[in-house]
């Protein structure tokens, strides 16, 4: 709950910027907060993102607003940041415990 609050909180920062309104790039400074807690599945998203960009222009001709941009950019990190540290991290956790359960013998005789 505190991660969606948090994840809401920035997206009202960036949208509130004035910047948004003269639609230059300082107004997606509001969502590194959100960079840093995704990290590091947030820096691939921002990364695959900055290449779909690449490839609207060069193909396209297509440069998307910094509004359309900075709600694609807020929504692929929160979603990645859900992903790491909410579905991925507790799996890996479990795994590793039943690996080191099984490597030292605390597994139960059945």
């Amino acid at each position: 709950m505190v991660w969606l609050l948090a994840a809401v909180a920035m997206l009202f920062i960036t949208l509130l910027r004035s910047e948004m309104a003269l639609n230059e790039r300082a107004a997606l400074s509001g969502l590194v907060p959100l960079y840093f807690l995704c990290f590091p599945l947030g820096h691939l998203g921002v990364m695959a993102l900055s290449k779909l960009k690449v490839d609207l222009y060069v193909s396209f001709n297509i440069v998307p607003d910094i509004f359309s941009e900075g709600l694609v950019l807020w929504a692929l990190l929160v979603i990645l940041g859900y992903v790491q540290w909410f579905l991925l991290l507790p799996w890996l956790a479990r795994r590793s415990r039943k690996l080191t359960d099984f490597l030292f013998n605390r597994h139960s005789a059945r």
